[in-house]
């Protein structure tokens, strides 16, 4: 059981986040939370200058999709290990900025007077208010701003105002690109990557001239490069230019000259990009720089207003409003927007477990896009769902390429953890194990369908992408005459990570049967629409009639652990008969296991890391009744430590989809501030962007009971007795619905589209842009 109580470290506020100088020592979690991403551009919530010495920082600017890969190296290797690790790099900081006043540089310390910095979640936008007092008695007041556009993929914008208060006289400003920053050491734990931009990047070439910083980077032993550069603007006439020009730091000094209580602004206009293209690399640097150029010409106040609309249309359509608890209101928009502003938008690029906010996990993609990412999206965003998609269809040809290194001859198996498409994951029981990522991908595309309609996917490699990881399952399982030749799925990993390398783990094996069951129904609907054009694929993946009869015999017998006694799922054929973990004589300075207990002592105990079976329940909601899903949770929540963050939102929506109400909502508040409030102690590093976009669906799914099937939707709502409401929206076919749930009804809206048809109770309603319905509440209603 979990109950994790609000920090305080930071105000409540329905749509910000507030960080002052009272938490100096907890500026690496500052940098994470403060973080801000277009989906391309990743920049940590740092200050613009560097942290003096003893301050615990961590500088990142990152690029979505741009990694640098560096071999693995085993004490004792072995056929099929991944061979190398693809790591997400650190690129040049634009952001930098110093300034001296008589001599003396002004840093964040301990004695700094006035300092807030403020992100706001409606807008995207970093505010920062400091005041610095020299030892002559000087004050200096600065107000910064600071976005990165989610309009213009290459940009990022600083406005940096400066005003004397008590004086008029110079000051020395320096605009740097730093190309040489400080590392992140990694800490022993495998959850935290190792970053160091000085191991990461060879110079190309570098430009300077009055207010312009330029470099053209490549990526260490790949043929990524990367161009960055810098612009630099004032609000009034500079004295003097100097320049400082380095391989890893390029300079502009600025001879300023204040008059008491006027301000000095300076823009700052950041670009990247990178191309793959090696021949065509020496035009990168003076293409950004044109475009930078061009977007900065518009002006801070124009390009703040794109970039705000985006947002403003995204909250639109994805905002949930809690009213009665600003704790829990201001971690579901915290989360939304890191989720939002993290994700990849070209197709190329993914969503890591941390996002674009730090470097752990080296910001490899794993299943957390699709089972808990591309969902929120696919009702929200389901043009970014899409997106997500995509990059699973354009890195196919290596999934294809990693079945036959694990002696699959056909078909197509996805690596556990990637960033352009290869296995980098060096610990296969918890890795390569995990085949459930072919399913989890299907369950996605699945997913997207049904909520869009959008079948044109399909024809442009989903259904490639379907086909080839659902044959896997045939080459993977075997039909065993010794379970009455049911087909079973032997030597794999389920979602908890403390049970390894098992035979039928009931999760892996349900969403087995679900994807083989969906390939078959996506084959026939394609076929019934354009058979000459099914044929065409069918004949390029050399699809047979027979193979497809294979997959619904291997689907309708797929073997599913049961015990009559308990009259529960097992979570594969031999959890039930290890000892049980001792709970009762393990310290909470033992937790999370996996950093305190080799993993075999782990595995041959009952013990989990997260949901499994209780997982399954939800997202096969529709195959087991009520009381199932009640006696599986009971058995399997006691033994779960919730190591994972991907735990609490799953359980949180099973006990409420199973009436537990305040036992969910204690689940709920743990991982709606899992970050803000550094449940696991580890958000430094950067946030949890599964269990982010898992909080929605433990509000959307869990207390407001909203399901999805073919040709309606389902709603049992109900409302925490510390909440007075909550609202809203989410898009189904062509459609968008608003949904206000209050303490004795229930409100539907359709605000966009022709009609819906909704399910409350035993009831079918149709729901028309001119007739909303109020439901009243009577009793809980099962879903149907």
């Amino acid at each position: 059981m979990i109950k994790k109580t609000i920090t305080g470290l930071f105000p409540t506020h329905p749509w910000k986040l507030t960080v002052d100088r009272a938490i100096l020592q907890q500026q690496l979690l500052a940098e994470t939370l403060l973080a801000q991403a277009n989906g391309y551009i990743g920049s940590r919530g740092t200050f613009e200058e560097p942290a003096l010495e003893g301050i615990p920082s961590c500088e990142g600017v990152y690029l979505n999709g741009v990694y640098q890969e560096e071999p693995i190296s085993y004490g004792e290797s072995a056929y099929g290990f991944a061979t190398h690790n693809q790591k997400m790099i650190q690129v040049p900081n634009g952001k930098r900025i110093t300034m001296t006043l008589d001599g003396e540089p002004l840093h964040f310390t301990e004695k700094t007077g006035e300092s807030i910095r403020t992100l706001d979640f409606r807008n995207g936008l970093l505010s920062r208010t400091q005041t610095w007092t020299t030892t002559s008695g000087k004050t200096l007041h600065l107000h910064s701003q600071r976005f990165v556009s989610l309009a213009i993929q290459n940009l990022m914008c600083i406005r940096y105002e400066i005003t004397a208060e008590n004086f008029s006289g110079p000051l020395t400003l320096t605009s740097s690109l730093d190309a040489g920053y400080d590392f992140q050491v990694n800490k022993d734990d495998p959850r935290v990557g190792r970053l160091s931009i000085a191991d990461s990047l060879r110079l190309l070439n570098n430009e300077q001239s009055a207010g312009f910083n330029g470099y053209l980077h490549q990526v260490n032993d790949s043929d990524f490069v990367i161009a960055s550069v810098a612009f630099d603007e004032f609000s009034v006439d500079v004295h003097s230019n100097n320049l400082f020009s380095a391989s890893s730091l390029l300079e502009q000094h600025y001879e300023l000259n204040l008059t008491e209580g006027k301000p000095v602004t300076l823009y700052k206009w950041i670009g990247y990009s990178h191309s793959r293209d090696l021949d065509a690399a020496h035009n990168l640097l003076q293409s950004l720089k044109k475009t930078i150029q061009q977007e900065a010409s518009l002006g801070f106040e124009q390009q703040f207003s794109h970039h705000k609309q985006v947002l403003e249309d995204f909250w639109h359509n994805a905002d949930v409003v809690i009213e009665g608890d600003e704790p829990l209101q201001q971690g579901i928009r915290f989360n939304l927007f890191h989720v939002f502003q993290s994700t990849g938008r070209n197709g190329l690029s993914n969503i890591g477990a941390k996002g674009l906010t730090g470097h752990g996990y080296d910001g490899h993609y794993f299943w957390d896009t699709e089972i808990y990412v591309i969902p929120f999206l696919c009702f929200t965003q389901p043009e970014l769902a899409r997106k997500l998609l995509e990059f699973r269809i354009n890195t196919l040809d290596g999934a294809r390429a990693r079945a036959r290194e694990m002696a699959h001859c056909k078909g197509a198996l996805y690596p556990w953890r990637t960033i352009g498409g290869s296995e980098c994951s060096a610990y296969f029981p918890a890795g390569t194990a995990q085949y459930h990522i072919n399913a989890d991908i299907a369950y996605a595309l699945k997913c997207y369908i049904n909520a869009t309609e959008d079948e044109s996917l399909l024809w442009q490699g989903g259904a490639e992408m379907l086909f080839e990881t659902a044959r896997l399952w045939l080459q993977l399982g075997h039909f065993n005459p010794k379970r009455e030749e049911q087909f079973c799925i032997d030597g794999v990993t389920g979602p908890d990570e403390y049970t390894a390398i098992v035979n039928n783990n009931f999760y892996t094996n349900s969403m087995a049967k679900s994807h083989l069951l969906f390939a078959l129904e996506m084959a026939l609907r394609l076929k019934t629409h354009d058979k000459t054009r099914f044929d065409e694929l069918a004949h390029r993946i050399h699809l047979e009639p027979e193979e497809l009869s294979s997959w619904q015999k291997a689907a309708l017998n797929m073997y599913l652990p049961y015990d009559e006694a308990l009259k529960i799922h097992k979570q594969d054929d031999g959890f039930l008969d290890k000892a049980v973990w001792d709970f009762e004589n393990t310290p909470k300075d033992k937790y999370p296991l996996l950093l305190h207990f080799h993993p075999l002592v782990i595995y041959r105990h009952q013990v989990l890391k997260q949901a499994d079976v209780v997982l399954a329940m939800y997202l096969l909601d529709d195959e087991y009744d009520q009381e199932q899903k009640k006696r599986n949770l009971a058995f399997y929540e006691p033994l779960t430590t919730h190591d994972s963050s991907l735990s609490s939102c799953i359980h949180a929506l099973e006990f409420a989809e199973t009436g537990d109400y305040e036992t969910a909502y204690d689940f709920f508040a743990d991982t709606v501030r899992m970050d803000l409030d550094n449940h696991h102690a580890n958000s430094e590093f950067g946030v949890h962007i599964a269990c982010m976009a898992g909080s929605w669906a433990s509000i959307i799914h869990g207390f407001a009971g909203f399901r999805a099937r073919k040709d309606h939707v389902v709603f049992n709502p109900y409302l925490p007795k510390q909440w007075n409401s909550y609202q809203f929206c989410l898009r189904f076919k062509d459609n968008q619905l608003k949904v206000t749930v209050e303490r004795n009804s229930t409100h539907y809206e359709l605000i966009d589209g022709q009609a819906i048809l909704i399910k409350l109770g035993e009831k079918m309603i149709h729901l028309s842009p001119s007739c909303p319905i109020h439901h009243e509440i009577q009793s809980k209603e099962m879903f149907a």
